[in-house]
């Protein structure tokens, strides 16, 4: 009695395709992994410099707005003001003072740039040795990164005072690594004429 007893498994074949298919889904979560890690990494990117942005927006805003007066200087991109409690005019739009603060659009390297905010001596701590701007904001491109544009008062009431709107402008990268640009604007006027 010669009985054959047949052997219970799994041939070749069903243990290739089992294999195929277990490759198939794990490449399917991979891929879902490092998409989910970009987006993950280009929203924390995105969030850090919305933040800057926004930081450095309410410092500008915050003496803007207590200033007696604020000048555009186009020529050396800077937005000069004259702090509350300063006697010396800004006008022509002038840095000179040290009793003046100034928002400076500068080069940082040749694609980086930055705001530079020179506090005005009303602001500056006790026994500081001269008067250093500070860097405030960088990363910015080199095209619009401050943008400053004056907007009149009507014709009709010159007495109104000359509102200036603010561009504020950052890179951050991208889902594929690409530079993208965030932006911010505000409209700021002198409150202490």
């Amino acid at each position: 009695m010669n009985h054959l007893e047949k052997q219970q498994g799994f041939t070749l074949i069903e243990l290739l395709i089992t294999t195929t298919i277990g490759l198939i889904i794990m490449a399917g979560m991979t891929s879902v992994f490092v998409s989910q890690t970009r987006t993950a990494n280009m929203l924390k990117n995105k969030t850090e410099v919305m933040g800057d942005l926004f930081l450095a927006s309410q410092i500008m805003q915050s003496q803007l707005r207590d200033a007696k007066d604020i000048c555009w200087n186009s020529a050396s991109s800077t937005l000069v003001y004259q702090a509350v409690d300063s006697n010396v005019s800004i006008l022509p739009c002038s840095t000179a003072s040290p009793d003046n603060g100034s928002f400076k659009y500068q080069i940082n390297t040749a694609t980086d740039w930055k705001i530079m905010w020179k506090r005005p001596l009303s602001l500056m701590k006790p026994g500081s040795k001269g008067i250093q701007p500070d860097e405030l904001l960088r990363g910015l491109p080199t095209v619009r990164g401050l943008v400053v544009a004056r907007i009149p008062p009507p014709p009709a009431t010159p007495s109104l005072p000359v509102i200036y709107k603010v561009d504020l402008q950052s890179n951050f990268t991208g889902q594929a690594n690409q530079a993208q640009t965030l932006g911010l604007t505000f409209k700021v006027w002198a409150r202490n004429k």
